[in-house]
């Protein structure tokens, strides 16, 4: 009890009030329009910015869904908590898609055919990483 009220009963130090008063800053100006139309960069929404076009998909690319489709069955496993390196699963597939009798794929596409699948594709501390896909031999060791 007798702490509580020490606390309670507590007046600063005269050194504590005897503070220089502090003006306050005056509120800036802004800008005019001519500098932030230079500063203004258009943006897409972002569904727009995810969803992958057919004018950005190389023509050729389309005949990689169902070759995608299989190695992804075959070699890898969805899950939401697992992280795959972009670069690691890519040169898998082209050595997938080589052994298979066809020709590999550029990285443009294999990323573009990811983000088609739905799975978010980003950088990380400079790694391109894939969210919720990795290989399944990689996922089954921690089973």
């Amino acid at each position: 009890m007798l702490s509580s009220r020490r606390w309670r009963d507590w007046n600063p130090p005269a050194i504590f009030q005897k503070c220089p008063e502090r003006e306050l800053t005056k509120p800036t100006e802004p800008l005019p329009s001519s500098v932030l139309s230079v500063l203004s960069v258009p943006t897409l929404p972002a569904p727009e910015i995810n969803v992958p076009s057919d004018s950005a998909l190389p023509h050729h690319s389309v005949k990689w869904r169902k070759p995608f489709s299989r190695w992804l069955d075959s070699v890898c496993v969805r899950s939401p908590r697992c992280f795959g390196g972009v670069a690691r699963l890519h040169i898998a597939f082209c050595e997938w898609a080589v052994r298979q009798g066809g020709p590999p794929c550029t990285r443009e596409t294999f990323e573009w055919l990811l983000t088609e699948r739905g799975f978010l594709v980003g950088e990380v501390s400079g790694v391109v990483l894939v969210s919720g896909l990795t290989f399944r031999e990689d996922f089954e060791v921690y089973l």
